[in-house]
Order: structure tokens, then sequence, then C-alpha cells
């Protein structure tokens, strides 16, 4: 299905650890790059976690709500969502790189802790990771691979919420610069396709080419856009 590459996500998210570290780092005398993360649990659980306390009390999903989200990634905010509101939520993304990373993180946050020259099995590269690997698997969130813009897609989610289709679509953050107003109308017609009334709900960071206004413009009457901290809700 193609979606967003590792290197996409490792462009986009980038978040230095050592300064969260004891002691914090790295030491300059060291003349070394600091060791970052990119998109990993330990840097994106606690913002989407974060953002869900935030948008639920306004968006008010329901417990008994079947609710899909789409581009969900590793599915963390899926997660968030559940913690939040109790419904029954399912997460779809088309990424290959989601649908086939490894189960845990470990492999790469090797590559991270090395990158920045240090041994992640000895010294302060293995305090940086029993800092950032939990060993633990990377998500406990089935995301489906799936894109609801043909009727097996959108059975196949429906499958997974158990036979309902969704009463709630989200869509968690998707659009960035590279999007169309193509783009959008077809992730739009995608998420309605399910045969009802959705209520579909675009959370929406903003960029500098679109405003919340034009991305609402685009969408069915009922639509919600809500910005990702919650103080814009169109």
């Amino acid at each position: 299905m193609a979606g967003w590459t590792k290197a996409d996500y490792d462009s986009n998210y980038r978040y230095q650890v050592e300064r969260r570290m004891p002691g914090g780092g790295p030491p300059p005398a060291e003349g070394r790059l600091p060791v970052y993360i990119r998109y990993h649990k330990l840097f994106m659980q606690p913002i989407l976690a974060s953002m869900w306390a935030t948008l639920q009390p306004i968006l008010n999903i329901s417990s008994t709500d079947n609710v899909c989200v789409v581009g969900v990634g590793f599915g963390w905010g899926v997660e968030a969502l559940i913690a939040e509101t109790g419904a029954t939520v399912v997460g779809i993304d088309i990424s290959d790189y989601i649908a086939t990373a490894p189960s845990t993180e470990e492999a790469e946050l090797r590559a991270e802790v090395t990158a920045a020259g240090l041994d992640p099995d000895t010294g302060r590269g293995l305090d940086v990771m029993n800092f950032i690997y939990d060993a633990q698997p990377r998500t406990n969130t089935i995301v489906l691979q799936e894109d609801a813009k043909n009727n097996q897609s959108r059975q196949n989610i429906r499958a997974a919420l158990g036979g309902n289709w969704p009463d709630v679509v989200v869509y968690e953050n998707i659009v960035d610069d590279t999007w169309t107003d193509t783009d959008i109308i077809n992730a739009r017609n995608a998420g309605n396709g399910f045969g009802g009334q959705q209520r579909l709900i675009w959370v929406y960071k903003g960029t500098t080419t679109r405003t919340y206004q034009n991305l609402f413009d685009l969408l069915p009457s009922g639509s919600e856009v809500i910005s990702t901290d919650g103080l814009v809700y169109i």
C-alpha cells in the first residue's frame, strides 16, 4: 500500500533523549552527537495520551461508540483513546513500514545509540538503552493495513469492530503540507463510505498552507475539525 516509509517518520520526528536522563548530556567534552529517537514509544506515547486527555472532554466520544481511527501509526493514539473513552476502537494505517516493522523497538533504538558514537551494550550507551528501551512490545494495538476505500477494506474494519460499522471515524492528524484538496476529498469519501451517519472528526495540527477553516470547507456537512491542543474546534 506504501504510505509513509521509515525515512518519512525519521525526518518528521526527532527527540533528544539524554537531556531527559539524570545528569543530562551529552557532555560537550565528549565531542559527539546526542542520542535521538524518532517515531518511538517513549516519545510518542505521552504526546498522544496528553492529546486525547485534552480532546475527549470536547468531543465526548461515548463508551458505546465503535470508532475507526485513520492514520494511527503504531496505534499509541488508539491506546490513549480507549483509556479516555472506553469505546471500541480499531486503528488503520496504509504504511508498509508500520505493517512490517519488528514487534519491538530494540534494533532501531540500538542503531540510534550507535549513531551517536556509543556502544549500546556498555557504559553510557547501555545507560541510554536502559532509559529508552523497556524490553516490551512496540505496541499492544493491532493496526489494520486498510484504507477504507473499497467494500472489502470496509468489511475488514467492520469485522475488527465485532461486526459493527463505526459510529465515529477519526483522522488522527494525517493532513500535512503534501496533501492536496483531492487527497483530502478521497480520504473524506473513504470515511464517509461505511453506509451510515458516522461522525467524521479531523484532528489537525495546522500547516503553513492550509487553515482549519480551509480543511473544514472541504468536508461534508456535520464534519468536525479540532486542533491537537483543542483550542480550535469547528
